[in-house]
């Protein structure tokens, strides 16, 4: 393949007008490295963002987020994501499931009789700790 020079040129120009910045290794306030760019977006690495995500919701509410996704202690960490549900059927439960919402570690699913089913979603995946083949699993259908 024959290289054109017009080619060469845009590539160049298009490398120099991104910003430098972006992958520049950077330590956060907690100590831990992180990229510039997630820094400049969000102001703290992504540790930090979801200690502050499990900070906002109540222990309990966690507790529910971990067991809608099998995520229990004591099961081997190859189950974590094989099931992404929850009934909530009192009125205890369907609040602790809109708080889950709200911090979007969820989202609600379909209603039968007198029980809603929520399924978390990928922010709560992470924050219930799967790693990334457990997330898959759970966001599978």
């Amino acid at each position: 393949m024959i290289a054109n020079p017009a080619q060469i040129t845009r590539h160049h120009l298009a490398n120099q007008a991104a910003p430098a910045y972006s992958l520049i290794r950077k330590l956060c306030s907690c100590g831990k490295a992180s990229t510039a760019k997630q820094l400049a977006q969000h102001g703290k690495c992504a540790a930090c963002a979801l200690a502050a995500v499990r900070d906002a919701i109540m222990p309990g509410d966690f507790a529910k987020l971990q067991h809608m996704l099998g995520a229990i202690q004591g099961k081997p960490k190859y189950y974590w994501g094989l099931r992404n549900y929850f009934a909530a059927g009192g009125c205890q439960q369907h609040e602790a499931m809109q708080r889950l919402l709200a911090a979007g570690l969820a989202t609600a699913g379909r209603a039968s009789n007198e029980m809603t089913y929520f399924h978390a979603t990928r922010l709560g995946c992470k924050a219930a700790g799967l790693d990334g083949a457990g997330i898959k699993r759970a966001m599978e259908e």
